[in-house]
Formats: C-alpha cells, structure tokens, sequence
C-alpha cells in the first residue's frame, strides 16, 4: 500500500508539471476562508493522517533533511514538497482548497493570532509530553520519526516570541535582486523562527507532521512567489547559488526526493504546478507605508537615493537593486556575509581602536572563564564591524595577535577553572563548514606538494589557529566587507527612517483600510503596544542542524533590530503587524 501511495503522488507531481495550465488553483490566507471551507482543510488533514500520506510526506523531509536546508534548492524543494502535500489533500478531497497563513501580520504578538485558537490549529502542547490538546489536530499521534504524540512546546513558555514584521520581509523581496540571495535570507532570518516559535514536532526535521509546517511553507513559498513578480520577465527562470557555499546549479537539478524532477518545473507555478496566491494585505499595507517613508525622508533631506526598501537606485539588469558584485567567490565562508555595511551600531566607521583594546583586555593568552566572556563580546564587534580597509586590517592585525596565544593555551589546558567551557569547541561547532573546507584546502596543498600530513598537536594548533584567526582566517574573513556576498537587507535604512520625523494619520487609516481592519484611537493606545518589539535570535544548534550560518544569522538580526528601531523612531508610525493586533484587541471598543 505505502509504496502504491507513493507511485500515485510521483505519477500526480508529474502530471502537474506537464505542459500549461489555463485554471490555475488560487492559495488564499487561511483567515479569509469561510468555516466550511476551513472544516473541509481540517477532514482533509486527518484523511491523510490517517492513510498514512502524512507519513510519507514527514518520512521524504527526514530522509532529505541535509541536502534541501542550507542549499540554494531550500525554496524549489519545499514549493515541489508543498505541491505533492497539495496533491495528496486533492486524493482525499478532490478541490479542497490548500491555505497559507501569513504570520507577518502576527508578528507583533504571535499568541494572540486567531490560528492558536480552537476554532483554527489549537494551541501550545500540554503535560509532560507537550502533546496538543485542543483544536482539529487534538491527541493526533504521528509514526514519523518514532511513535508519539503530535507535540507544541512554545518558545516563550505561554507565549511566543515576535517573527519579522511585513516591512522586513518586503524590504528583504525590494534588496535581493537575485534567488541565492532571497533564499539564503529567508532560510538564515525569518524561516526559522516561525519553526522554533511553536516547537514541539515543528523544531525537527519531522516538523511535517504538524500541519501548521504547510501553512508556514505555504507563506515561505509566497515569499518566494511575491519576489517573482516582481519582475516576472526574468525571476521566473532564476535560479542560482549566490550567497551559498555550493558548486555552480543549474536549473536542469533535479529536486531531492523527487527524481522525475527538476527546479525549472518549480521555477513558475503558474503553469506546470498550477496555482497562485491570494494576496493577505500585508505586503500592500507596507508598501503604502514605504511610500510615504521615501517621500517624507526625501523632504527632509532632499533627493533620496537609497530606498526605504531597498539598495540604492542603479538598478541590476533583471530590474532589482544592483548588488555588486553579485558572485561569491571560494575565499568566503559558508554563505555569509563577511560584515555588515558601514556600521549604524557602532555610530562610528573609526572602529580598529576599540577592537584592538578588546582584543587586549581579552586575555593575552590566558585561558579563564572570564577571558572567554571577553573573547565572544569580541567576536561580536568584529562581525558587526564596519569602517574602511585601514580600519578593518588594523582590527584584523589586532586581533590575531591578541588571540592566538590564547586560542593555542585553550586547547592545550581546556578553560580553567572549569573545562567544560571551552572555547575551541565551540568555535568548531560555529563555524565547522569553513573549517572542514580550510583543513581540506591544506591537506590538498600537502598532498600536491608530496609532503606526509602531520598529526602533531603543533600541526592540529597550527590548522586551527590559521583557520580561526589567520589572515585567511574565520575571523578575518568576517572583517574584509560585503565584496563577496550579495545584499539581503538594505543598507543605509537606519538613518533614512529616522529622517522622516512622522506619518500622517490618513496614510494610518490607509494601513487599516488595506487589512480591512476597523480603525483603533491610537492616541488611546499605550505607547509600548505600538512599538514593533524585537526579534529573538535563534540558537546556534538551529543553523547547526540546518546547515545554516550562525555568523550570517547575527548580522542579520543585527540589521533587522536596526530596522525596528528606526520605524519605532517615527511618530505615527504603524505597522502592519501592530495594525492587525490592535484592531483585534481595541477594535470592538
């Protein structure tokens, strides 16, 4: 029966694939649907549970887990695994509709949405186990990867941490001018925490087994879509490894998991997967926000050239923000941008004096607890690092002149008084792509070179030290500027919102009008309820597991609370996603 089921869902993928297609399904925001139309999802759901489609589908992402996350295939995989999610519905209920849920809109309060209610996907998991106890999914158990039940564990206990509000996303979709680029942004910053926010099942590589997986892929695929058409001319046929530490890809790939194919048939669904999205609002809402952002920064200090949603005005030939230079070479780490654009944190481009006096105060070799605290809140200020190439190497010079002695003694002595922290350990497990690809690159150069690899713990030293803090090192790498990576947020933002001043109340109503939500007096609101709050950095074993970047993941949080702080600087400002959760908690009153 499993394999029948399976030759039926390759023999229903392939189908759609093949040729045009004149009706395509429309995807609308699970919120729009009537009741009955949610019911009908809800039947569709547990007939697959139950004939075991599900598990299936929850099976194909474990058993490709390493190979479709921290790969340019990441969003042609998962629009192909939603499709083939979409299809088995379709077996079950033939024309049941197949929703995403837009958490952008949430994004303010994610507890409050009306998705963790009953009458939608149920709320967080209870008792030891965290299995869900409420809603159409209550006391589900799953096979996949080991019997239990379906489990929620929320990442704030009760709650929820915030997601990326929608002038994040549409100011990522405005900055990339190029798929690597979208793709690496959405994996390594607001994917993520969509999973790890509800938890449970949704933090593993089996998180198909909740259903809530599909309605946010559904919204990572309209991501996706939003950003092909935007130039629909050229990002329907776009697909490349910018941003990636992948070998050259080709359209012609084929999808892991799926061998009859490849990711040109994933490149447009509006022909051979046959669907399109129902817009939510929330895209329009900021870019009517957007729009008055650019005019009145442009009043206030005369012609603009950096957008508020994108890179600076010359445009690249598929009409995006130009990027240059828009390849990566082999000298960057795995799909990281090697530091951020002249830094808005630090207030000042001047920055080799402060690192070298951390760099100083971080130890000089002496491994201790403290001295590690030290030797992070380093690492730290030189990812962050901007400033001109003098000021870079000087930080760099620093650096690993500073640190060596103290990287050599860690690994020698452990950290002291307590062993257990020690710092090249987990040096290794942040950065251990980069550093399989150094020892490889010596290893060839010895073995080219006739020499016999030493085993020496002075040749383990060396390595590792080079590696870390070298010129060619991790840490130098991080200090040599955004020449090899291409942009993923815009540059410049900060200092663009901030010269707006205020937002007129009509463009507010605007906001409101567009989500059709009922207006709230806002002069009623606390201040604190309308404030865009911050975004919680994931932990590191998330990138770990998905073959991400932890150092690329931190700079982009660092550019996203930048980004907040500016809109949160502009008065009557509002978001979309503060909109949406004020109508709902003001809106009656």
């Amino acid at each position: 029966m499993a394999k029948y089921r399976i030759i039926l869902s390759i023999m229903g993928i392939a189908a759609l694939v093949s040729g045009q297609c004149n009706n395509p399904t429309s995807r609308p925001e699970i919120r729009s649907m009537s009741p009955q139309d949610r019911a009908r999802f809800f039947s569709a759901l547990e007939k697959i549970r139950q004939n075991g489609e599900l598990d299936r589908l929850s099976k194909l992402h474990v058993d490709n887990a390493d190979t479709i996350h921290g790969h340019p295939v990441f969003l042609a995989f998962h629009r192909v695994f939603m499709n083939d999610f979409a299809s088995a519905l379709n077996r079950a209920d033939p024309g049941v509709p197949v929703p995403y849920w837009d958490w952008s809109l949430d994004a303010t309060n994610p507890i409050s949405s009306d998705l963790f209610t009953n009458s939608y996907m149920g709320g967080n998991g209870g008792g030891d186990k965290g299995c869900v106890q409420g809603g159409p999914f209550a006391n589900w158990q799953m096979n996949i990867d080991s019997p239990h039940c379906l489990t929620r564990k929320f990442n704030q206990g009760d709650s929820i941490a915030p997601f990326w509000p929608p002038e994040a996303l549409l100011s990522m979709q405005q900055t990339c001018s190029q798929y690597g680029a979208l793709s690496s942004g959405i994996e390594n910053g607001c994917h993520g925490a969509v999973h790890l926010g509800i938890s449970g099942d949704m933090s593993t590589m089996f998180a198909p087994n909740d259903p809530f997986f599909f309605l946010h892929h559904g919204m990572v695929d309209k991501l996706w879509y939003d950003w092909q058409m935007m130039n629909p001319d050229t990002r329907f046929q776009m697909y490349d490894n910018v941003n990636y530490n992948d070998p050259a890809v080709s359209a012609d790939d084929t999808i892991p998991g799926y061998p009859n194919m490849h990711v040109k048939d994933a490149l447009d669904p509006r022909n051979g997967l046959c669907y399109v999205y129902v817009k939510s609002g929330s895209s329009e809402a900021a870019k009517r926000l957007m729009q008055e952002v650019n005019r009145k920064s442009g009043q206030n200090n005369g012609p603009s050239s950096t957008p508020t949603g994108g890179a600076p005005t010359p445009k690249s030939s598929d009409g995006g923000p130009s990027n240059a230079p828009n390849s990566m070479t082999s000298d960057g780490p795995s799909g990281a941008p090697n530091s951020m654009a002249p830094n808005s944190a630090t207030g000042s481009n001047n920055a080799s004096p402060g690192i070298g006096a951390a760099a100083t105060a971080a130890g000089n070799g002496v491994p201790s607890a403290d001295s590690a605290a030290k030797l992070n809140e380093l690492t730290s200020q030189v990812s962050r690092l901007g400033g001109n190439g003098n000021d870079r190497a000087g930080a760099s010079a620093a650096l690993h002149d500073q640190q060596v002695d103290f990287l050599q003694n860690v690994l020698v002595n452990g950290m002291t008084p307590n062993h257990g922290l020690d710092m090249a350990s987990a040096f290794m497990n942040r950065h251990n792509r980069f550093l399989h690809r150094h020892a490889n690159a010596l290893l060839m150069r010895r073995e080219q070179q006739g020499e016999t690899p030493g085993m020496g713990l002075g040749d383990i030293l060396t390595g590792l030290t080079s590696g870390l803090l070298g010129k060619d090192g991790v840490v130098g790498h991080l200090l040599q500027g955004l020449g090899h990576v291409v942009e993923v947020l815009p540059q410049g933002l900060t200092e663009t919102l901030k010269a707006v001043g205020s937002i007129a109340e009509d463009v507010t109503d605007d906001v409101f009008n567009i989500l059709n939500l009922p207006k709230v007096d806002l002069s009623k609101v606390p201040e604190k309820e309308r404030q865009i709050p911050y975004v919680a950095m994931l932990p590191d074993w998330w990138y770990e597991h998905n073959n991400l970047n932890a150092t690329y993941a931190a700079q982009l949080h660092n550019q996203i609370h930048d980004m907040i702080d500016g809109y949160n600087s502009i008065q009557g400002y509002v978001s979309p996603a503060t909109a949406h959760y004020l109508a709902k908690k003001y809106g009656s009153q």
